[in-house]
């Protein structure tokens, strides 16, 4: 993956059960893997839903992608 272009927080959104929004501080990418920093911890016995939305359609420097901007 892209760790240079990445998405914006704005891009997802995360819930826990009973669709309580947690909000997105931050996001980073390494390797393989994003990672979601969140606005408070989820405990264990949560369930967690993730979704992401693609800003804009193509090549989108704003977008989670490859380094060849799949």
């Amino acid at each position: 993956l892209d760790a240079v272009n990445t998405a914006a927080a704005s891009a997802f959104a995360v819930s826990s059960a009973g669709n309580a929004a947690i909000s997105v501080n931050s996001v980073a990418v390494s390797g393989k893997t994003v990672t979601l920093t969140l606005s408070r911890t989820v405990t264990s016995a949560e369930t967690v839903t993730v979704s992401y939305t693609k800003p804009t359609t193509g090549n989108d420097t704003n977008a989670i992608q490859d380094a060849a901007g799949n």
